[in-house]
């Protein structure tokens, strides 16, 4: 019988695959018809927190988040049909109940006559890929307040110096009023309401950089795109103004709601948006449009959520490369190259997809795809 040494010790060809599998350094798992666990491997053991009789002795639905149990039935289904499922990312909990993050991909075995067995999964943790996506997206994030802050600061200027007048013109007419004097008293009321609207400006402006610039640590919940892109035309208002692009969005409100992260969404159109207005800077026609309509994929509905502009289009040379990351066609210190990337993670991380039709000559149009969701 041949042999091989491993770590110094002499053992049969024939074993070979079964100390690789225990050492692997991903999950190794392997299931029946019912879902029984049958295999797991040591890094099943050590990322799960179970001893491997525990863990022979359960369900996979014992080890997989609460909330994706229905997609896990789903996927589980599927996957005895077809016997191969492409790399997916998926949750699942450890002993303590502390959810973990992973990709998994799995295979069905089949006896002679072609009945399901049992499956093979390769479970991939990705904690440390979802901590560094985290962080290029909050690293985009601050880049794109850097770019807003002089922006901003000018916006405040006006309403600044309203109230500044405002308040003056108001102790004038304190100091002069005559209860009896209707005009007075209205001039009065007048200052505060200019003042009260320019406070409200301020604060707007001061709550959405705050809101803009928060941490990664959010939760999923129903949203309204017509927020979402309205807040987004409200964060790159300066850079619209500083192109001059004529925007046309007719979105109605409390219509369209997925399921989601405000902040990131709204960082997905920022960029969009910023995008398409440095691309309208040199063309005559500068025109944004924005606008949702429903889309069906894979039998699931989506809102089709576009973004166009009347630019140049982008090259066809260029074009399979945009989403790539640290690709950039901006001059030396205007771009990073991670807008799109974050922005494509980012759309990915809420089940949905983005995609770019482009021609010279005829402009561009990056469509979202997102769920639909009832809230």
């Amino acid at each position: 019988m041949a042999k091989m040494r491993i770590n110094n010790k002499e053992i049969a060809v024939s074993d070979v695959f079964e100390v690789i599998v225990e050492n692997f350094p991903d999950m190794i798992q392997s299931v029946n018809e019912t879902g029984d666990l049958i295999f797991v491997n040591k890094k099943a053991e050590s990322v799960l927190g179970y001893s491997r009789e525990e863990l022979l002795s359960m369900n996979i639905r014992q080890i997989y988040a609460d909330e994706i149990l229905a997609k896990v039935e789903e996927g589980f289904r599927q996957l005895k049909q077809r016997g191969e499922k492409a790399a997916i990312e998926s949750i699942i909990k450890d002993r303590t109940g502390k959810r973990i993050p992973v990709e998994i991909r799995s295979y069905s075995i089949y006896d002679d006559n072609d009945n399901f067995q049992r499956t093979f999964s390769i479970i991939r943790d990705i904690r440390e890929i979802k901590e560094l996506q985290n962080s290029l997206i909050h690293a985009s994030r601050l880049a794109a307040i850097g770019e807003m802050a002089s922006g901003i600061a000018h916006d405040m200027k006006s309403p600044l110096s309203v109230f500044s007048l405002a308040t003056d013109m108001a102790r004038l007419h304190l100091a002069n009023i005559d209860t009896q004097d209707k005009e007075g008293v209205a001039q009065v009321e007048q200052s505060l309401q200019d003042m009260n609207r320019a406070l409200h400006m301020i604060t707007r402006l001061s709550e959405h950089l705050t809101d803009f610039s928060r941490g990664m640590v959010e939760q999923f919940e129903a949203v309204d795109l017509h927020a979402v892109i309205n807040d987004s035309l409200f964060m790159s208002q300066n850079k619209i103004k500083k192109c001059d692009v004529w925007v046309k969005e007719e979105i109605a409100a409390n219509r369209y709601f997925t399921k989601g992260a405000f902040n990131q969404l709204e960082q997905v159109f920022v960029n969009l948006i910023v995008n398409a207005c440095d691309v309208l800077a040199g063309v005559t026609d500068r025109s944004l449009g924005l606008s949702i309509s429903t889309s069906t994929r894979g039998g699931a509905k989506y809102w089709k959520c576009d973004v166009s502009d009347s630019g140049p289009g982008i090259p066809d040379d260029i074009l399979p490369n945009i989403f790539q990351s640290f690709f950039t066609t901006k001059e030396k210190g205007k771009g990073t190259g991670l807008g799109l990337s974050i922005s494509r993670g980012i759309i990915k991380n809420h089940e949905g997809e983005i995609e770019v039709h482009s021609e010279q000559g005829q402009g561009t149009v990056f469509s979202v795809f997102l769920p639909q969701h009832l809230p």
